[in-house]
């Protein structure tokens, strides 16, 4: 009996990015794997866009007050497919870009990302040089379908997460602990 990422042809389980890393163990002293990068980020969160999913206080600004001065890399995902067999969610990059999230995803928000889609965010805190070069990198190897303007890459950029990942995210707590809201009535 096929798995429902067999059945379906996604990768739910351990996407290759070797040419990725092969590229960057030649150009870096230290380089990050792009597992790491997509995987294992520092912050990864799904941020509500339409207001319609917005709950009582719980915004896109507050979401992204976690990452207030910091700068980095991010990328920003959509729900790409579920595989309940091996409980993970297949993401797919829409877009990568370097620079300080809270205000450059509080832009694409607003100017690129469809109202109607789910939005979710990882993001790396890296040097500005170091998150230039992942971010070249990224483009010059994958497809992004809104960073058209700069974008020579030809594969999807897939990322695979565990449910807990892909359902909390990892500031959960932080943003409840920004939010206002002390009870149901808040809503």
């Amino acid at each position: 009996m096929m798995t429902s990422c067999e059945d379906h042809d996604f990768p739910c389980q351990n996407p290759d990015y070797s040419r990725f890393d092969k590229i960057a163990a030649n150009e870096l002293a230290k380089p990050i794997a792009a597992n790491v990068l997509v995987n294992e980020s520092k912050f990864c969160m799904m941020i509500p866009v339409s207001e319609d999913s917005v709950v009582g206080d719980l915004n896109h600004g507050l979401f992204l007050r976690t990452l207030r001065g910091q700068s980095g890399l991010y990328h920003l995902w959509v729900d790409y497919e579920a595989c309940s067999d091996h409980g993970t969610h297949t993401m797919m990059c829409a877009y990568v870009g370097k620079g300080p999230p809270e205000t450059r995803v509080a832009s694409h928000i607003k100017t690129k990302w469809p109202q109607t889609s789910f939005l979710y965010t990882t993001f790396t805190p890296l040097e500005n040089r170091l998150a230039k070069y992942y971010e070249q990198l990224f483009l010059d190897l994958y497809d992004f379908v809104l960073n058209k303007a700069e974008n020579p890459g030809e594969n999807l950029l897939y990322a695979v997460w565990d449910n807990e990942r892909y359902t909390n995210g990892t500031h959960a707590n932080e943003v409840s602990g920004l939010s206002k809201m002390q009870d149901f009535d808040d809503w």
